[in-house]
């Protein structure tokens, strides 16, 4: 019978290591923020990494070039478990997502696991996916068959808990336009058409909407587009709105009704409206809370103390929602800021460096990297996973 508390103790072992690899991946992608899909020296870092624990790595998957896969196999049988990074950054705002920690933990995972692979059958695969931060990466891979054949996935979200069975919420977004008159604002503004009153009514009547949608709704808004010069009465001004939820039925219920509003305001100031709806919405993850429990008893054994997920705040949207209802998938939070340092800020860029950025990337792929091992050796729990999954995430519709 395998050991389960030396296999781990190994795996732990391998990820110091490699810490100094780990933090120096972590650092470069801080310092050297890309967008989404333009990620081409975060990829090369990670994939040196991989290509030096031994990995066999593909730079490039389908039709995203900055896109890679390390995959490590047994000769012994085994499921096939995949740690998911993420490393694109924000204009303006840079790593406030943690991205550079999110890489960093799935490929220290990822090395951990490779350590002991071999002694306990199975293979890991570590799955680079560019383009969360708007981009859907993770979307275009399933659509191109890359997740095929993974019984397992993880990932991990710095913030400012310790929380497994984390959530995350649907999201979809509307691109919208008013079109008007120009005319002059001094002079003859009754012939104009002011594509931003219609713009403004329609925010008004967003926020004062809110009241009146279920507390986990979140509706948040800019305008891309407000005018040209203040002495021309606007002919056009461009908008991006999101709304969330925590399910499917309450976003199909909400949309509607922000709609109206943007419909209401083009009719109070005879305003034309064109607007693009995202044709599907992202879903909310499907966290399996069988894995998740698992890496929470795994966190706590690395002595972090854990939290119960938040049902009404702190959470976020991500491509990573979609591929949850495909394949049994957690993606934790782990603690690494102070409570008031909130994500995508220029103080939650600053706080993804340094010594408790360091121990969350370490934490993370070690409790990451134990779960994998439970799941390896405990048939049981292999199959109580596949039961819940099988049981909650219903018919698969392909993203």
């Amino acid at each position: 019978m395998t050991d389960t508390s030396a296999v781990k103790d190994t795996a732990r072992k391998a990820i110091d290591a490699a810490s100094m690899t780990l933090f120096d991946i972590s650092t470069k992608m801080h310092a050297e923020v890309e967008l989404a899909f333009e990620e081409v020296k975060a990829q090369a870092w990670q994939c040196a990494a991989l290509s030096q624990a031994g990995f066999a790595v593909e730079e490039g998957l389908g039709s995203l070039k900055t896109a890679f896969r390390g995959t490590v196999r047994s000769n012994k049988p085994g499921p096939r478990i995949a740690f998911l990074c993420e490393y694109d950054g924000l204009p303006v705002y840079g790593q406030s997502c943690g991205h550079n920690v999110v890489a960093a933990a799935g490929v220290g995972a990822a090395i951990g696991l490779a350590k002991v692979i071999g002694w306990i059958g199975g293979e890991v695969v570590a799955l680079g996916t560019p383009g969360e931060e708007g981009g859907g990466g993770k979307n275009i891979l399933h659509r191109e068959g890359f997740f095929e054949g993974i019984d397992a996935m993880m990932l991990i979200y710095p913030g400012m808990d310790n929380i497994a069975h984390s959530r995350t919420v649907g999201a979809t977004r509307v691109q919208f336009a008013y079109f008007g008159k120009a005319a002059h604002a001094a002079a003859r503004p009754e012939l104009g058409i002011n594509a931003l009153d219609a713009m403004l009514l329609a925010f008004n009547g967003i926020n004062a909407l809110r009241q009146q949608l279920p507390s986990e709704v979140r509706v948040h808004s800019i305008i891309t587009k407000g005018g040209t010069l203040p002495q021309v009465i606007p002919d056009h001004t461009v908008g991006v709105l999101t709304v969330r939820a925590n399910d499917a039925a309450t976003l199909e219920q909400v949309i509607p009704r922000i709609d109206a509003c943007l419909t209401g305001a083009a009719l109070m100031t005879g305003a034309r409206l064109e607007r693009t709806w995202r044709e599907t919405p992202g879903r909310a993850l499907l966290s399996n809370l069988a894995l998740a429990q698992s890496f929470e008893r795994n966190l706590q054994d690395l002595g972090r103390a854990t939290e119960p997920r938040d049902e009404l705040s702190g959470a976020w949207s991500g491509d990573t929602g979609n591929m949850s209802w495909f394949v049994p998938t957690i993606q934790p939070q782990i603690a690494m800021t102070a409570r008031d340092v909130p994500p995508h800020s220029h103080e939650f860029h600053a706080a993804s460096i340094g010594p408790a950025a360091e121990a969350c990337i370490l934490d993370s792929a070690k409790a990451m990297a134990m779960t994998a091992i439970d799941l390896i050796l405990d048939q049981n729990f292999l199959q109580e996973v596949r039961a819940e999954f099988t049981t909650t995430a219903g018919p698969r519709v392909r993203t």
